[in-house]
């Protein structure tokens, strides 16, 4: 929000134009203070995009976890193949 921190009008100093214009600015800001506050009072409205952004980060975590496990039980499989092959070598040495 900014601020009007001209001098004060004089007489003469403006013309009605100038002062309308002015008023004008003063309302769009006043318009503008009003809308960000009525926005912060909103909670429920707050309420729900707190909600919704609390979901999508754990669908986020969620599939991100879901990634990991995959991962781990491919890398399980892999190694117990690998050991598997590997003991089957050593038997077809040994025989």
């Amino acid at each position: 929000m900014t601020h009007n921190t001209s001098r004060p009008v004089e007489a003469g100093d403006h013309t009605i134009a100038d002062v309308e214009a002015d008023l004008d600015t003063t309302r769009h800001e006043l318009a503008d203070t009003l809308d960000e506050l009525a926005a912060r009072l909103d909670v429920k409205t707050r309420g729900k995009e707190k909600a919704h952004e609390v979901k999508q980060r754990t669908q986020v975590a969620a599939r991100s976890r879901d990634v990991q496990i995959r991962g781990g039980i491919i890398a399980a499989v892999v190694v117990g193949m690998i050991l598997m092959l590997a003991r089957r070598k050593r038997r077809l040495k040994s025989g």
